[in-house]
């Protein structure tokens, strides 16, 4: 599914930075328009239409999906990384996989947000979740014999 990402610039009041950028908002379905439009604007702040990226869902992914979905209010998660030009950022992925987007804060060069949800996303997960989902039975690991100092194996019983 494509979505459109709206992204906020907006005066920061920081003196170390002029602007604050944020992804705000996820428009499923959203036209496809040059890169940056002007959405709308207020006095400190201006929304962009900053592109469309494809939203793809995997199956391996759907307890993800789940527990998004399972949340009081069910996010997508914008990554913007940081770029070259007149725009400090670029949209760089979409998705509903809270660590997916999680494994893109540890680079610190991306800014990852999560956005509300819209309920056409929520339907279209929910779907490709009955279809898909497939539950996992839980497997209790088994504790590997420690060595104690000396090469003898701890007796069992033991922690």
């Amino acid at each position: 599914m494509e979505v459109g990402i709206i992204v906020e610039r907006r005066q920061s009041r920081s003196p170390w930075q002029e602007w604050a950028w944020q992804p705000v908002e996820a428009l499923p379905g959203a036209p496809a328009t040059e890169p940056w439009r002007t959405v709308a604007e207020g006095p400190g702040w201006t929304r962009f239409h900053a592109a469309n990226l494809p939203l793809v869902l995997k199956k391996a992914e759907t307890a993800e999906y789940l527990v998004n979905l399972a949340q009081a209010a069910p996010r997508l998660y914008v990554v913007l990384r940081q770029a070259a030009g007149p725009m400090p950022w670029r949209p760089l992925l979409v998705t509903a996989a809270p660590d997916e987007a999680g494994s893109y804060l540890d680079g610190g060069e991306e800014l990852v947000e999560g956005v509300p949800m819209p309920p056409a996303v929520q339907a279209w997960l929910h779907d490709f979740i009955a279809r898909h989902h497939v539950e996992k039975p839980f497997i209790k690991r088994k504790r590997s014999k420690k060595l104690l100092v000396g090469g003898e194996a701890e007796p069992s019983g033991g922690s």
